[in-house]
């Protein structure tokens, strides 16, 4: 933008104008974007600090002495807010999964899903209902970070009285917090999630920042004089992101809260009376930004940060094991035939023939069965291999391909270790036989195409930023749908004649075991590779297929799998 456009802009937004808010962000914010991202790899992480960063610009402005250098002083901003932020989650404590119990899991999963999502205005009421030396304590600790020394020396008692009395007033918190839950959740469940969508759309429409003023609160009796600050109107732009409760040092709790409650006094005052607004009339003279935090999940500390409150908790994947390999046999093998002469009144058994000498003996001995051009030209094909020098055996040449499969699949999380997941895959199973020799042959190709239900049990293992490594146990079972056999018969390598019948093909079962590697394009998208042994339960068929000969298959799925 030229530094007119700028100058009038940066003045309109001095004023409050809304408008100009929203074409600042919207010039700046893909720049703001990249700033972030030398210091944050994640996505979500940096929207948010890039909603803080404008946060602390927007309420700025009177800091900024050289309209010109605008963006530089931005950039040294947002620059700050991601350096800052960068700063604390290398600090954070983690806490492995395998050092956690189930059952503290569980209550720690439960506990954050009961306290989280309430509006920091209840929150405040809830505050104002507490007996009152709990709720001083409260305040100096959590809104005015004091430490229990110096809350002791203001209210002249015992520093371990002041932390019992913090632990008991969070107590009570956390379980009026529940109560509301159990009392507004049918109520509040239908409009919150067309209050979401609807949000949702708005973002993407209108993209405007939305200002709230201030008003003043009554001070506290014995509030200390260097805890208060002068009033600044607070700027929220949207689009608000939907954010994790995480332990970081963003103001993203606070301006989502504020969105969803249309800003409440309460926080607002909260926002102004910590607010520390950076000097940045050069990028040269830059200052770390403090932002304030407001998390209503750090008003309970005492839990381990072992995972967030909202998990994704279904994904669809879509996989491909393709026909990479092929495997051929020589065998012996034999014709069954059954006679057309019956001798004595007795129903004829059928006769099996492992010489082509023999075979076509019978073919001559036996009148035809209506099939007269197609058992002569067999006839021709069988004594043409008999009379070849060498040995009169019959060999099948089989030639199996991989198994191509597809596959669709849900998967519903049911904890942050354990998943569940369903669904259809499509098999093609493909076969080629030759018998005879010297263009005296018969071919045939076999396919079948079954249809796949699985059911199987998946494990995390690891779960990071970009990466996650599982594992799987489940069973599955194929319903074959078609299978076509087709048959050509050559003498002297001209094709004489063709036949095709429909196999009668059975069910088949198999269990499998598996490790999946996951890479994560983005936190809803990622690609996976998961190497599976497969273990293929005999039917009892006399049908040669690739999973006939190899019972136990490696087989290498890869495909993408979407989160929601």
């Amino acid at each position: 933008m030229f530094t007119m456009e700028i100058t009038r802009l940066i003045e309109r937004c001095r004023q409050g104008d809304a408008d100009a808010l929203g074409e600042l962000y919207k010039a700046y914010a893909q720049r703001m974007r990249g700033v972030c991202r030398r210091y944050i790899s994640d996505e979500q992480t940096v929207e948010d600090v890039l909603h803080d960063a404008f946060v602390i610009i927007f309420t700025s402005f009177d800091r900024l002495r050289d309209v010109r250098r605008a963006e530089p002083w931005m950039t040294a901003i947002t620059r700050n807010v991601a350096s800052k932020c960068k700063d604390h989650l290398e600090a954070l404590p983690t806490v492995s999964l395998e050092e956690t119990s189930e059952a503290e899991l569980i209550t720690a999963e439960d506990e954050e899903r009961d306290v989280s999502g309430v509006p920091l205005s209840e929150v405040v009421r809830m505050i104002d209902r507490l007996p009152a030396g709990y709720g001083q304590v409260f305040r100096l600790s959590v809104f005015e970070g004091m430490t229990h020394k110096e809350i002791a020396a203001m209210l002249s008692i015992e520093p371990h009285s002041s932390s019992s009395q913090l632990a008991r007033a969070k107590k009570m918190l956390r379980k009026m917090m529940k109560q509301y839950w159990v009392a507004g959740l049918l109520l509040l469940l239908v409009p919150v999630t067309f209050l979401l969508l609807k949000k949702g759309d708005t973002v993407v429409k209108d993209e405007k920042p939305v200002v709230a003023k201030q008003k003043d609160t009554p001070k506290e009796s014995q509030k200390d004089s260097r805890t208060e600050q002068p009033q600044v109107p607070v700027i929220v732009h949207l689009p608000v992101h939907h954010t994790t409760i995480i332990a970081t040092d963003t103001l993203q709790s606070v301006i989502a809260q504020a969105v969803d409650s249309v800003v409440s006094d309460t926080l607002s005052n909260m926002i102004a009376q910590e607010q520390i607004i950076p000097d940045t009339t050069t990028t040269d003279t830059i200052h770390k930004v403090e932002i304030p935090h407001y998390d209503i999940a750090d008003l309970f500390p005492d839990k381990p940060a072992i995972g967030t409150s909202h998990q994704n908790k279904w994904s669809v994947n879509l996989a491909y094991v393709g026909g990479l390999g092929e495997q051929s046999y020589n065998r012996p093998y034999s014709f069954t035939e059954i006679p057309t002469l019956v001798i004595s009144g007795e129903p004829p058994s059928p006769v099996t023939f492992e010489n082509w000498s023999d075979y076509a003996a019978f073919l001559a001995e036996n009148p035809d069965d209506g099939r007269s051009h197609t058992r002569s030209v067999i006839m021709n094909i069988a004594l043409n291999n008999a009379a070849q020098p060498g040995t009169d055996k019959i060999v099948r040449k089989s030639h199996h391909y991989m198994p191509i499969i597809f596959s669709l699949a849900l998967k519903y999380k049911q904890s942050n270790r354990f998943s569940l997941e369903t669904g259809l895959s499509y098999s093609r199973l493909k076969s080629e036989f030759e018998m005879g020799s010297n263009g005296n042959t018969i071919k045939e190709q076999q396919i079948i195409h079954y249809l796949g239900i699985h059911v199987k049990g998946i494990c995390n293992m690891y779960t990071g930023k970009a990466w996650s490594l599982y594992g799987s146990l489940g069973v599955t079972t194929e319903i074959p749908l078609y299978s076509p056999l087709n048959t050509s018969y050559y003498l002297h390598g001209i094709l004489e004649a063709t036949d095709k019948t429909t196999l009668r093909v059975p069910w088949q079962w198999s269990v499998g075991t598996g490790i999946g590697l996951q890479y994560n394009l983005t936190p809803s998208i990622g690609l996976f590779a998961e190497p599976s042994l497969q273990y293929y339960i005999p039917t009892g068929s006399d049908i040669e297929t690739y999973r006939t000969e190899h019972p136990f298959t490696f087989s290498l799925p890869l495909g993408i799998r979407f989160t929601w």
